[in-house]
């Protein structure tokens, strides 16, 4: 078994990736990767046999705006192994792996599904709430003063390139936290 990593334009790596991810999760990132989406901001951390992905850390490098100064962060995401892989420590040596490339990282933050919420506290990660913000907004008519909030709409390119390309999230976390989020 071998780790690999940053494999994203070796097409069968990738396509092995996205099966997993599809057996996993029920998603696969090919449309993503075709639409030019996946970056060398997200990498994947692999443990593979020949070119079968068997297990899964990806890490996505984002700029956090954090009481309002920009936080260099990790998202952990898309952690996953072969159910024939499973139970022999590959996730945590993946873990284990990219939290020692990404320690001087200032933040690293995941999003865990309940099945998996006391693996993650062994990496120093500690469970916080999970806040969605939403604001109404009436479409009114044309004048000649502009607004500050446009519409947009996913299925255009242009509006998700917007979406993809924002350098920084805005978020507040007390910093006292914001070392590990779970």
């Amino acid at each position: 078994m071998k780790l690999i990593s940053n494999y994203k334009d070796h097409d069968r790596l990738r396509c092995s990736f996205n099966n997993l991810a599809q057996k996993t999760f029920g998603i696969s990132f090919e449309q993503w990767y075709q639409a030019g989406y996946w970056t060398d901001k997200y990498i994947p951390y692999s443990y593979a046999l020949g070119e079968e992905v068997v297990a899964n850390v990806s890490v996505n490098k984002v700029d956090l705006l954090i009481n309002g100064q920009i936080t260099k962060a990790i998202q952990i995401g898309t952690v996953m192994t072969h159910p024939n892989y499973r139970y022999q420590g590959l996730a945590r040596r993946l873990m284990e792996r990219v939290m020692n490339d990404y320690h001087n990282t200032d933040a690293f933050y995941l999003f865990a599904n309940r099945e998996v919420l006391e693996f993650y506290p062994k990496f120093g990660f500690t469970r916080m709430e999970e806040f969605q913000f939403a604001m109404p907004v009436e479409k009114k008519k044309e004048t000649k003063n502009t607004s500050s909030v446009i519409e947009l709409n996913a299925v255009h390119q242009s509006d998700r390139s917007f979406f993809y390309f924002s350098s920084s999230v805005s978020v507040t976390i007390p910093s006292s936290s914001a070392s590990s989020i779970l």
